[in-house]
């Protein structure tokens, strides 16, 4: 068995129960350049937008700490059976859809392990015991399901949000938690005057609280849109993106 996990906070309350090799996905998707042809390309991509980004990260970071943990799921044999610990909010998502479609010519069964907790707690929010439950609880997906969460990922590539709702909104009930993660992709994005959600939201937020304190903004922000799942350095960016803009004005 081989377990992904989205993150190390999970890693670090995974039931030594739970049998089976670990993969963690250090990756944050949702946030940056995607866009490639391989995966190789993709390293490329991700390492060199991670460390202009986000100065504590470095590109040789990105080669030792993430790189091995996705060569463990590329090179799962056809006898392994693959678990998916993914939330529901678009950050998981989004991983989840590039795990999945790195994953495409595997022949062993995929099962997805979803938290039992709302948007906000996540797996965090989950001790010993419920996630044992979790675990055992797993969803086998089948070779449909397997095939629409890849394809996901490639209409996030490009990027084509529409035809990604017209997919989120067919397959609904086999695959309820798709269709409002990608309705959050498609309110994220700007256009015209409107900055997108995230950046609204932390207006809105800011102006209510009456504040610009970013660890009372972040906390608002993380229960009020939970579907994004952003961690505090993906809100830092946002809230520093928009001081930047109000300043340029």
């Amino acid at each position: 068995m081989l377990h992904v996990l989205n993150g190390d906070s999970l890693a670090d309350s995974f039931p030594a129960s739970i049998l089976g090799n670990i993969a963690i996905v250090r990756e944050c998707l949702v946030d940056g350049p995607v866009n490639a042809e391989s995966i190789d390309e993709l390293a490329v991509i991700r390492a060199k937008y991670l460390s202009k980004t986000y100065p504590e990260a470095s590109q040789a970071d990105y080669n030792t700490h993430v790189i091995p943990d996705l060569e463990k799921i590329l090179t799962a044999t056809s006898a392994t059976q693959v678990y998916l610990w993914f939330e529901n909010d678009l950050f998981c998502q989004v991983n989840l859809w590039f795990v999945v479609n790195l994953l495409k010519h595997h022949k062993g069964q995929l099962y997805l392990v979803s938290p039992t907790t709302d948007l906000i707690e996540g797996f965090g929010g989950m001790n010993e015991l419920q996630l044992e439950q979790a675990y055992r609880d797993a969803l086998p997906l089948t070779p449909n399901e397997r095939h629409i969460l890849s394809d996901m990922w490639k209409l996030y590539q490009r990027p084509d949000v529409a035809e990604a709702l017209t997919l989120s909104k067919q397959v609904s009930p086999e695959l309820p938690f798709l269709h409002p993660a990608v309705q959050a992709w498609k309110d994220s994005i700007p256009h015209g005057d409107y900055l997108g959600k995230p950046k609204e939201g932390l207006k809105e937020i800011a102006a209510q609280l009456d504040t610009d304190d970013f660890g009372k903004i972040f906390r608002a922000f993380h229960i009020k849109y939970a579907i994004y799942g952003y961690g505090d350095l993906q809100v830092k960016r946002l809230w520093e993106e928009l001081k930047s803009e109000k300043v340029k004005k």
